[in-house]
């Protein structure tokens, strides 16, 4: 008997436990920011600006606003290669897959997570002789990195377009 009476409230508080408030909300664990869309703007990107900039170690094409790096892709000599980066992705370490999209098309690259930079990420791989094509048609841009998203962006200006290609075709070969 004296057993029971010690036993019993012990009994009672894990029921009640176990039971609890049914109406009550499980607390959910902050979504990772990594995890999420990447920021979008408060406006449309209206001073945002297709640059080419060209040099010993390859071209590119940045897309800036306001100073900042919204995203560029380069096409690298020795060795040849695509590069691909954004500063408005937050890495996520488990995910290694960065997609460049030029109109209805997805190129996938090896995202670099021990990069070292300071913000953003990056990507590589080879050069992809159809999204030259696209890029120099005029396609639209976007870019992908686990669920986040940018763009589509419009058209990179005409010239710049013709020779980013023509010097990506030539590094690549």
């Amino acid at each position: 008997m004296a057993r029971s009476l010690i036993l019993a409230p012990a009994l009672g508080a894990l029921l009640l436990a176990a039971c609890g408030d049914n109406n009550a909300q499980t607390p959910q664990p902050p979504m990772d920011e990594a995890e999420s869309t990447a920021p979008l703007p408060d406006q449309p990107l209206v001073g945002a600006g297709w640059s080419m900039v060209s040099s010993g170690e390859g071209v590119a094409l940045r897309l800036e606003e306001g100073g900042e790096l919204i995203a560029a892709l380069a096409c690298m000599r020795n060795p040849a290669g695509l590069r691909v980066e954004s500063d408005s992705f937050q890495p996520v370490m488990s995910e290694d897959r960065f997609t460049v999209g030029a109109g209805d098309e997805a190129y996938a690259l090896a995202a670099d997570l021990e990069a070292g930079r300071e913000r953003g990420v990056e990507a590589s791989g080879e050069i992809p002789a159809d999204l030259l094509d696209r890029i120099e048609a005029g396609e639209e841009i976007a870019f992908n990195y686990g669920a986040q998203n940018l763009g589509p962006f419009p058209a990179i200006p005409e010239a710049d377009r013709a020779a980013f290609a023509a010097e990506c075709r030539e590094t690549a070969g």
